[in-house]
């Protein structure tokens, strides 16, 4: 049986929207430490997609934006597009500078552009977009991380769930094709994890990070399943740290894939169909039974905004409330 690709979108998306405080932390500290932490921050997801929806369609990768506050008060606002890049590609920098610029134009705040390259090629670091002709020069300068410049070692001792995700992410590059190695790291990463101190809430969300991108054939998965249980009891006992293991393991495709599999498809669907969704509507989605999203997936063809869809899913909640 062949091997489930790694979900390296998903699982970065998913820890952005969780961990990003210790995703600046780990990767960009100089923007870490001038953020005012004690204000809300403000996903802007969808104006960000509004501002390049030709680059929308059959996208690749993963890119956040995020309305911050400053703690120097020279600019209360700031602008933070994040890029999550997997796949070498030439346009990357001409795009940084295009949203950049975009943002800008639009918001006339700052914008701080950050990119993460996780792909595979030790020679590829785009930084910057510039240009000089007839003594008109641009040049937008970009911080970048590439993973594949972190040390192990050190991020095996960090405390941080973007440590652990780089780590994940490097493990998955380096096991395609190969089941038995995989299953071999996961287990040795869940034990690692377990040991690091999380809180319970943080463990079962870096579980979910691990079933993204170590994906394993279902009889791989078992075997992954089982070793993992016995991790969980030799680390803490008979009263094991994540009751809900095996409720994870079937919502990430541990046991069950096929749930995964419909949401995926609803989704894609309705982002056709309606446009780009909120997060909070992508979360009451993600929460729909197999029935209900076999419901949406038939409803969704006479939908012609995203007030149709809300009103969907209003139904269903006063539904199953009675």
């Amino acid at each position: 049986m062949e091997q489930p690709t790694a979900d390296f979108d998903g699982a970065w998306k998913y820890a952005l929207e969780q961990f990003f405080r210790p995703f600046l932390a780990l990767f960009f500290p100089a923007a870490h430490a001038a953020i005012d932490w004690g204000q809300p921050i403000s996903f802007c997801d969808t104006e960000l997609h509004q501002i390049a929806p030709e680059d929308q369609e059959g996208k690749q990768r993963v890119d956040k934006l995020v309305r911050v506050r400053r703690l120097d008060g020279v600019s209360a606002w700031v602008l933070i597009h994040v890029e999550i890049q997997s796949q070498r590609d030439a346009s990357f920098a001409e795009r940084m500078f295009r949203y950049h610029a975009r943002l800008f134009d639009r918001d006339r705040i700052p914008v701080a552009s950050l990119a993460v390259l996780g792909d595979e090629e030790p020679s590829w670091r785009p930084d910057r977009f510039a240009y000089d002709i007839w003594g008109c020069e641009l040049l937008l300068r970009f911080p970048t991380v590439k993973l594949l410049d972190l040390d192990p070692g050190r991020l095996e001792t960090t405390p941080n769930p973007f440590a652990v995700l780089t780590l994940l992410h490097r493990d998955a590059q380096e096991t395609r094709g190969q089941p038995a190695e995989r299953l071999q790291r996961k287990v040795a990463r869940y034990r690692a994890l377990l040991r690091q101190g999380y809180t319970a809430s943080d463990v079962r969300s870096l579980l979910r990070l691990m079933e993204h991108l170590l994906r394993l054939d279902p009889a791989f998965s078992r075997r992954a399943f089982d070793q993992m249980q016995q991790v969980e009891m030799e680390v803490y006992g008979m009263e094991t740290f994540v009751t809900s293991f095996e409720e994870i393991g079937r919502a990430d495709g541990l046991v069950e894939g096929q749930l995964k599999g419909q949401r995926d498809l609803v989704l894609h669907q309705l982002d056709h169909k309606v446009g780009p969704l909120a997060i909070e509507i992508q979360e009451r989605i993600t929460a729909l039974t197999s029935a209900q999203l076999l419901r949406l997936s038939k409803a969704l063809l006479d939908f012609t905004s995203i007030a149709d869809l809300s009103a969907w899913l209003e139904q269903q909640a006063t539904t199953a409330s009675e």
